[in-house]
C-alpha cells in the first residue's frame, strides 16, 4: 500500500513554520507497512489544492494532508478534497451539534464562519478532535482513501493516536508492530554501513539508521500477529548490532542524554553544578527539566553576555580557562561535579566544555559560528550534556 503526505499552509511555504507533522505521520507509517512514496507542501490556493488530491488519487492508495481545516476563507483542503472526488459538501447536522457544545462549554457563541468545520461530502465520515473545533475527513473513493487530518501537532497526534492509526494498521493488515530504538555516540554513518551493512534491506524487521545531535540512532521495526510475536522479529537484529557495536551505545528509545547523565550521577551519589557561557543557561533548562533534578541538580551560574570573569580577570577561552569555571561552579554551589560552558571564541567559533570531579578532569570542544544566537544556545547545551554523559560513562571524571 503506498501513500504520500500533504502539508498544507503558505506558512510552511514561506519558512515561518518548521513541518513536522509530515515526519510523525511518515515514522508512524512505517509501523503499519505502508510505503510513504511522495510528500509536499501546498499553500493555500484552491487550484494547487485540489490538483495535488487529484494527483494522489491516481498513483497512490492513500493521500493524507495535514492543515487547512479552520473556519477562515484560507482554509481549502476540504473543499480541494470535495473538487477531487467531484461531490458537494453539506452541513452534517451530528457534527454541527458537536460544534456548538464546544463553544458552549468555552461560554462562547460560535462564529457564523465555523459552520464550515461541521461539513462534509457523501464518501466521507468524520474523525473526532478532542482537543479542537476542526474535525477531520476519512474519504474511501474506488478502493483510494483520502485522510484529511488538523495542523497543529498537538491536535494531530491525538486523532492519529485515537483513530487514523488503528484503523490504518487495520486495512493494510501488517498485524501488531513493536519498535526498539538503539542511540550511539562515536560513530560515523558511513562507518556504521560498512560493520552492519547486512542487517539493512529487509522489510521485517525494518532497521533505519538516523543522524541526531546526540549521535546515530538505529530504529527497529518489526511487525507481528500479536506483540509477542513483533517484538521477536525485532530480538535477533538488536543483539547482532549491540554484538557488534555495544561499547558505543549509550541508550534506548526514550533515553536523553540529560537523563542518562543524571541516572549515573543518582547512581553515584553525586551532585552536579553548572556554569553557561554561550549555552546561556539552555543547559540548566535541560537539566531542570528532569523529574529527578531535586536529586542531582544544585543549580547553575549564567552569566551576562561576554567574558566570563574570575574575580577581576577574565576567564580565558581555552582548556585552562574552561576547566577552572567548572571547578568554580562546582565549588560555588557545593557539587560533586563541575561542568563548564564557555563563551564563543570571537576568532574561531570555539566553545570549550570543562568537567571537573575529584575522580579528574575533561575538556570537549565544539565549533559554533554566532550567526544566530538562539541556535548557538542550543546547540552548545546539547554537545555539553552529551559529552557530559559520554564522560561520565567512560569514568573520565
Amino acid at each position: 500500500m503506498n501513500a504520500e503526505i500533504l502539508a498544507v499552509g503558505h506558512e510552511l511555504l514561506m519558512g515561518e513554520i518548521v513541518d513536522t507533522n509530515s515526519s510523525y505521520i511518515a515514522q508512524q507509517l512505517s509501523g503499519t507497512g505502508i510505503t510513504v512514496r511522495w510528500m509536499s507542501h501546498i499553500g493555500d490556493d484552491l487550484d494547487h489544492l485540489s490538483e495535488a488530491f487529484k494527483r494522489g488519487l491516481e498513483r497512490s492508495d492513500l493521500v493524507i494532508s495535514t492543515g487547512g481545516l479552520g473556519p477562515t476563507s484560507d482554509d481549502l483542503t476540504r473543499e480541494a478534497v470535495s473538487n477531487a472526488v467531484g461531490e458537494e459538501m453539506t452541513v452534517d447536522p451530528g457534527i454541527l451539534s458537536w460544534l456548538e457544545g464546544v463553544f458552549a462549554r468555552r461560554g462562547m457563541e460560535m462564529p457564523p464562519t465555523n459552520i464550515k468545520q461541521a461539513t462534509l461530502i457523501p464518501s466521507a465520515t468524520s474523525i473526532p478532535n478532542p482537543n479542537g473545533t476542526a474535525p477531520g475527513w476519512w474519504v474511501e473513493k474506488d478502493d483510494h482513501h483520502i485522510v484529511i487530518m488538523p495542523g497543529p501537532p498537538r491536535e494531530l497526534k491525538q486523532v492519529w493516536e485515537e483513530t487514523v492509526g488503528p484503523r490504518l494498521a487495520e486495512i493494510s493488515g501488517s498485524g501488531v508492530t513493536a519498535t526498539r530504538t538503539l542511540k550511539t555516540l562515536g560513530l560515523s554513518e558511513g562507518g556504521i554501513d560498512e560493520i552492519l551493512s547486512e542487517l539493512f534491506g529487509r522489510e521485517n524487521p525494518y532497521l533505519g539508521i538516523y543522524a541526531h545531535t546526540d549521535g546515530i540512532h538505529f530504529r527497529m521495526i518489526g511487525r507481528g500477529p500479536d506483540q509477542s510475536a513483533a517484538e521477536k522479529v525485532i530480538e535477533p537484529v538488536e543483539h547482532e548490532i549491540r554484538r557488534l557495536i555495544g561499547g558505543s551505545i549509550w541508550g534506548t528509545d526514550e533515553d536523553t542524554p540529560a537523563g542518562r547523565a543524571a541516572s549515573i550521577l543518582m547512581d553515584r551519589n553525586q551532585t552536579l553544578a553548572v556554569v553557561e557561557g554561550a549555552s546561556s543557561g539552555a543547559l540548566a533548562s535541560m537539566l531542570h527539566a528532569l523529574p529527578e533534578r531535586e536529586s542531582f541538580f544544585r543549580g547553575a551560574l549564567v552569566p551576562g553576555s561576554g567574558p566570563v570573569h574570575i574575580g577581576h580577570e577574565k576567564a580565558p577561552i581555552d582548556e585552562g580557562g574552561a576547566i577552572t569555571l567548572a571547578q568554580i561552579a562546582r565549588e560555588s554551589l557545593s557539587a560533586d561535579v563541575g561542568i563548564s560552558v564557555t563563551p564563543v571564541d570571537m576568532q574561531d567559533g570555539n566553545v570549550f566544555i570543562g568537567m571537573v570531579s575529584n575522580s579528574g578532569t575533561h575538556v570537549a570542544t565544539g565549533r559554533f559560528p554566532r550567526r544566530n544566537p538562539e541556535w548557538l544556545m542550543q546547540r552548545s547545551a546539547t554537545t555539553a550534556i552529551v559529552q557530559l554523559m559520554d564522560a561520565l560513562s567512560s569514568n573520565r571524571i
